[in-house]
């Protein structure tokens, strides 16, 4: 039935239209934004999401400028000390000249002065955004002054929604090098005593340049390495460390290339073996920032000290003395007879002698028991006692009672040694039948100097940085006088006063790149962390970006393939609409 009152199918065709519009809008918009959801009322639930997301975007992007400040400033701060580490290794070397006989040590002092300027400079500029780390003023007045720089190094957002940021907390306290402030009073702990070699393990004569020592080649004489040294910590705890071939054989798997590891545990082992009243606990081998062997007492005071002196080869038909960072002479005591020894008949007799180690006085007797009770370890017989057999009685009585000293048999006379080292240590012999084995009654004689070290007793000082904190005082002689690394003067200090202080200096400057080394390390690992830190929070950023594109990003191929249908489908529905509209004027057809 035709209406003339209502067109339904130009309603029909308009309602389509209409339809088809609004989706052609849709789509028009989705292909000009980029975007299928870009206003809340297309997807609530995902345009929420999507907001969230964007702003956790907009602060990581923050934290990745914080990072980069932030390891802008360590940088500095690294640089800056790298240069004066290698400043503090030419003053040392400066200083090693001065302990030379005869060096004008006002001249040197000169060119020590000149480094120490360039080393505040170096820290004064050593400045990033602001900031200097190495260089500070640590008084009450300066606000802006913090003893710990946090560096913002990550975001997170809660389930309940709240923000919370993680920090990468930089310690200038402990890397600083120099203070405006006055300082405050702290105590210093006390310190251990310490001996340390004179060059990098690897670069000793034990040592072949590619980094292994080798103890089983045997050289042009037909000897192998050895090394022989003794630890004297005082009142009898002392102790023989040796590394050979044979000692080496639990710890090194190749002797042909034993390692530094190696060295460290088989001298650690010894240590140990040694017992409780001896090294054993007390004690302990490494190495340190430049690579050179060291040993540490545990306990610490003044009262403390270490002496590490070498020995001789327990053979010298079989092993050849070598060097890791000590030397190669001997610093222990060595008394010798002075006439040949002869043989001794103890069959019906005692031949007594006295042995001295510097501890005690130890009475050796020589007689038939004695003989009998050694048993097979000797053989010349009682009555023709040889040179050797007496020095395997005599060791066996020392050593039961204690005795640091012990004999030895060769180029027809007996010797005395001590595992003592340095001049500390002696070896006296006396008794009734002195004579008897090529000595002379009262017979002594005392170790040479050996390398040593003493611990030091807790102490208060002025805090400031590495560098000028006041760590010595000069000889009263001097004037006495507090001084740091940043302010000793050596051109007045002469004589035997004079080279203690100087030697003294040296410690401290060499304890001052110790600690610089440290806090290079400590920065180091605060780079580390910021730069893992930076890559991480770049990944992050990119994962929340891919987060939003796959919730509210439009398929631009999908939304282009469906604007043309709909605008042919646009094209379509008014061309039904006016053909709708125009059924009407054909009812006028029939009046005419």
């Amino acid at each position: 039935m035709t209406s003339l009152l209502t067109n339904n199918a130009a309603m029909t065709a308009l309602t389509t239209l209409k339809g088809i519009n609004q989706q052609l809008d849709t789509t028009s918009n989705r292909v000009s934004t980029g975007q299928r959801v870009s206003a809340a009322s297309d997807n609530a639930a995902y345009w929420s999401i999507a907001t969230t997301v964007r702003t956790d975007n907009a602060s990581l992007s923050a934290v990745k400028d914080s990072l980069g400040l932030g390891s802008s400033a360590v940088d500095t701060a690294y640089n800056g000390l790298n240069s004066i580490i290698t400043d503090l290794q030419n003053i040392r070397g400066k200083l090693q000249s001065a302990m030379t006989p005869g060096v004008d040590r006002a001249k040197v002092q000169t060119e020590i002065s000149a480094i120490q300027s360039k080393m505040k400079a170096t820290a004064d500029s050593s400045n990033s955004s602001g900031q200097n780390w190495i260089s500070v003023d640590s008084t009450a007045t300066n606000s802006a002054f913090q003893a710990t720089q946090k560096v913002v190094a990550g975001f997170s957002r809660g389930s309940d929604g709240n923000i919370t940021f993680s920090m990468v907390n930089i310690d200038v306290n402990s890397i600083k090098l120099y203070d405006k402030n006055a300082g405050s009073t702290v105590t210093k702990p006390a310190t251990a005593a310490q001996v340390v070699g004179s060059t990098a393990l690897t670069g000793t004569g034990a040592f072949s340049p590619g980094g292994t020592a080798d103890f089983s080649t045997v050289d042009g004489g037909g000897k192998t390495k050895q090394v022989n040294f003794v630890i004297d910590l005082g009142a009898g705890a002392s102790a023989a460390i040796q590394l050979d071939k044979d000692t080496l054989k639990s710890t090194a798997k190749n002797l042909a290339a034993v390692t530094t590891d190696e060295l460290l545990a088989a001298i650690n082992n010894q240590i140990a073996a040694s017992g409780a009243t001896k090294l054993g606990g007390k004690v302990t081998a490494g190495l340190d920032s430049a690579g050179r062997l060291n040993f540490t007492t545990v306990d610490t005071g003044s009262t403390v000290s270490l002496k590490v002196g070498n020995a001789n080869t327990t053979d010298a038909t079989k092993f050849a003395a070598t060097d890791i960072g000590f030397g190669t002479t001997s610093n222990a005591p060595v008394l010798t007879a002075g006439t040949a020894y002869a043989a001794l008949d103890i069959s019906t007799g005692s031949k007594v002698i006295t042995v001295n180690d510097g501890a005690g006085v130890k009475t050796v007797t020589l007689n038939a028991a004695a003989y009998s009770a050694a048993g097979s370890t000797v053989s010349s017989g009682a009555a023709t006692l040889s040179g050797a057999d007496a020095a395997t009685l005599i060791n066996s009585q020392l050593k039961a009672s204690g005795s640091t000293a012990t004999a030895s048999f060769a180029g027809g006379k007996l010797s005395f040694t001590s595992t003592g080292a340095g001049t500390g240590a002696s070896v006296t012999v006396a008794g009734t039948d002195v004579t008897s084995f090529g000595f002379t009654s009262g017979q002594t004689i005392t170790g040479t100097n050996a390398g040593a070290g003493a611990g030091t007793a807790s102490t208060t000082t002025t805090a400031k940085g590495i560098l000028d904190t006041n760590n010595g005082t000069y000889n009263a002689s001097f004037g006495g006088g507090a001084y740091s690394v940043a302010t000793f003067n050596i051109s007045t200090l002469v004589g035997t006063n004079g080279d203690t202080d100087v030697s003294n200096i040296l410690n401290m400057v060499d304890k001052a790149i110790a600690a610089m080394t440290d806090a290079g390390t400590k920065l180091g690992a605060n780079k580390t962390q910021i730069d893992g830190q930076k890559t991480f929070v770049d990944t992050l950023m990119k994962a929340n970006d891919r987060t939003i594109g796959i919730l509210v990003d439009a398929d631009v191929e999908e939304e282009s393939t469906k604007l043309k249908a709909l605008q042919t489908q646009q094209q379509l529905a008014v061309q039904a609409l006016s053909i709708a509209n125009s059924a009407s004027q054909n009812v006028l057809s029939l009046f005419r």
